[in-house]
């Protein structure tokens, strides 16, 4: 699946919205913002990395060699949550990604470099910036292993979007229908909104539209887009 491809259109809202009518519990949070005005959203297959001032493996080495594993199209998520003064990524890692055709990354924790990463351009969601440095301050404690973000558990391999509403991961296995569900969700609620705009009741078509029930009851009404 062109993950970049079946987003368009979509936010990480209608993403959400579709693992609640599946029953799946995606990993997310709203303080993941871009890094940059014009930042474009991201989605793809996740590449993991967790960083803190203990990681063993050397932090420029081991970033790069986290870009090399990756396939092109991925995502970078990068889990220094607990260390939120200290650097992440910058633009000398945003490089050797937009070389390796990565999409962007997502980190759970701060970045710099901004002017660097927008000119590139790479695309970078975080949770904030700092000035220094992060050599000799912080190193890599394990790569494509499992991380969490928002507190829960992600592993690489799971797929990753982030836009101005946050970030978002959830199992590959189940991307396709969450997808689908979620142009569904998309195609409901602009049918909701011309009609409004057209001057209808607006509680009335909420209940029409059942938006008054779950989001599984709206969803898998077939009948609501005849």
């Amino acid at each position: 699946m062109n993950y970049q491809q079946a987003m368009q259109g979509l936010s990480i809202c209608d993403l959400s919205d579709a693992c609640d009518a599946l029953g799946v519990v995606p990993a997310t949070s709203g303080a993941i913002k871009a890094m940059y005005p014009g930042c474009p959203p991201l989605c793809g297959p996740i590449a993991t990395c967790s960083m803190s001032p203990k990681g063993k493996i050397e932090i420029v080495i081991g970033t790069i060699e986290l870009i090399e594993s990756a396939a092109p199209g991925s995502i970078m998520l990068i889990n220094a949550a607990d260390h939120p003064d200290q650097n992440t990524i910058g633009s000398l890692v945003g490089v050797v990604a937009v070389q390796r055709r990565l999409a962007g990354a997502i980190i759970e924790g701060s970045v710099r470099d901004l002017q660097g990463l927008r000119e590139l351009p790479f695309p970078v969601y975080a949770r904030g910036t700092v000035v220094h440095s992060v050599r000799g301050r912080m190193g890599i404690d394990s790569i494509n292993q499992p991380v969490t973000l928002g507190g829960r558990t992600v592993a690489s391999g799971d797929i990753g979007a982030a836009d101005e509403n946050g970030a978002i991961v959830f199992p590959a296995a189940r991307a396709k229908e969450i997808f689908e569900l979620a142009w569904r969700a998309v195609a409901l609620e602009k049918r909701l909104f011309q009609q409004i705009q057209h001057g209808g009741d607006a509680i009335a078509l909420h209940k029409a539209m059942k938006y008054d029930l779950s989001m599984k009851d709206q969803l898998d009404d077939k009948d609501l887009l005849k």
